[in-house]
């Protein structure tokens, strides 16, 4: 995955995170491989994860996706 391409992407967890699933990416730490997400819907909210995660197709998918509850 390229570093430069995920600054800024939308992504959508298929987990809650904080109460929100809408995420875009904030910061890349590519000494660290991780990233810093803020929520969509309220941009306060960050987390922090590895790359690793982000990859994991039963954790994330690219895009802002609908999700049902």
């Amino acid at each position: 995955m390229l570093f430069n391409k995920l600054l800024n992407s939308k992504w959508t967890s298929l987990d809650k995170k904080n109460g929100w699933y809408h995420y875009q990416v904030l910061n890349i730490f590519k000494k660290d491989k991780n990233i810093e997400l803020y929520a969509i819907c309220k941009k306060e909210i960050r987390i922090k994860l590895s790359i690793n995660d982000l990859k994991n197709k039963k954790k994330w998918v690219p895009g802002w996706k609908d999700i049902l509850d």
